[in-house]
């Protein structure tokens, strides 16, 4: 038995935001301590965004998913009827509730079992891993499993750097188990956590320590916090970990990937992790310039954009690792599917 990708669907908003647009809006850039750079330069030079695209007022983590778990759908030649379990993974809940994923359960017009995960960055590793074991365990046949997150909601408007970093989007995957013997699907996973680090990434206020009052809004307490230097090194150390780690628990070497997808942590965090893999970065599908670090949708997007423009051959092996929040980490292992293929024969 294997649980496969039959589809995939994703969904960025339309508003485009480049480096050229924020310093533009008056962020707390300062282009002479940067040594008269512009923010675009800065920002290319440090960690490799181009543009990423911001939901519209109103637009909000469920619609997103939405639209990206009806693409995937589509994709896979199937309807709402058909699924059995529907896995969201977010932080950015449209309300403080319901929780986004029945949102998008009511959307599709679904009837299916939902569950959401409280998971950022690793939220699509953590999303398959709920996905599979509940259909390993033979209760449902097919899940949609999404990544979707409004993470410039989190942005303070006046902070350059978060802003230049994250972007909002969508993307699922439609995961049905079925007979195969041929080695097909998800094959191993390792993932694990770093709570003591949970600082490293962090929004203080507006929750149970610190419930939101006018001296939380007033320090700005609801908005991202990050130790990026901290950030960066154990990054790379935990993605080449968790990475090498799945693929020697698939019964594999990393010379046997033919196509790494990872988190969009940051093209420079992505260019260090391929020297410590010892892979080319041709073989790294690469979407952080256009689209910045979309948290749960990262690798599903990456996923989705890589399918479309034919990357993929039947039987490639996959790794997806990701590091983010938490602090976590976790990677997938796979071998691809070419559910297309497959239909026509």
């Amino acid at each position: 038995m294997s649980n496969v990708i039959l589809g995939t669907g994703s969904y960025l908003p339309e508003r485009i935001v480049t480096n050229e647009d924020l310093e533009a809006i008056g962020v707390d850039y300062d282009r002479a301590r940067a040594g008269n750079l512009s923010l675009d330069q800065w920002v290319r030079s440090r960690h490799g965004a181009v543009s990423r695209h911001w939901a519209s007022p109103g637009e909000c983590t469920s619609d997103m998913a939405a639209v990206a778990a009806r693409r995937a759908l589509e994709d896979a030649r199937l309807d709402q009827r058909d699924v059995d379990v529907i896995v969201l993974a977010t932080i950015t809940n449209d309300y403080r509730l319901p929780q986004s994923a029945f949102m998008l359960q009511a959307k599709l017009g679904s009837k299916a079992q939902v569950i959401q995960l409280d998971s950022a960055c690793t939220g699509f590793v953590d999303g398959l891993l709920v996905a599979c074991s509940l259909l390993d365990a033979g209760r449902y046949e097919t899940a949609l499993v999404v990544g979707a997150d409004t993470s410039t909601r989190l942005c303070d408007p006046k902070g350059f750097m978060p802003l230049t970093i994250f972007g909002d989007g969508a993307a699922a995957v439609v995961l049905h188990h079925q007979r195969m013997d041929n080695g097909y699907g998800v094959r191993s996973f390792a993932t694990g956590s770093d709570g003591h680090l949970g600082e490293y990434v962090w929004v203080p206020g507006g929750a149970g320590k610190q419930p939101f009052s006018q001296e939380v809004l007033d320090q700005r307490l609801h908005y991202w916090q990050f130790k990026f230097s901290e950030i960066h090194a154990w990054g790379v150390d935990r993605f080449a970990f968790c990475a090498l780690e799945a693929v020697k628990r698939a019964g594999l070497t990393i010379e046997d990937i033919a196509w790494v997808v990872p988190h969009q942590a940051s093209v420079n965090i992505l260019c260090a992790l391929a020297r410590r893999l010892e892979l080319d970065m041709s073989k790294f599908v690469v979407t952080y310039p256009h689209t910045g670090n979309l948290m749960a949708a990262s690798i599903p997007v990456a996923l989705d954009e890589a399918r479309r423009d034919g990357k993929f051959r039947d039987g490639d092996w996959l790794v997806m690792p990701a590091v983010g929040a938490g602090m976590a980490w976790g990677a997938v292992t796979y071998q691809w599917y070419d559910y297309a293929q497959h239909r026509a024969d």
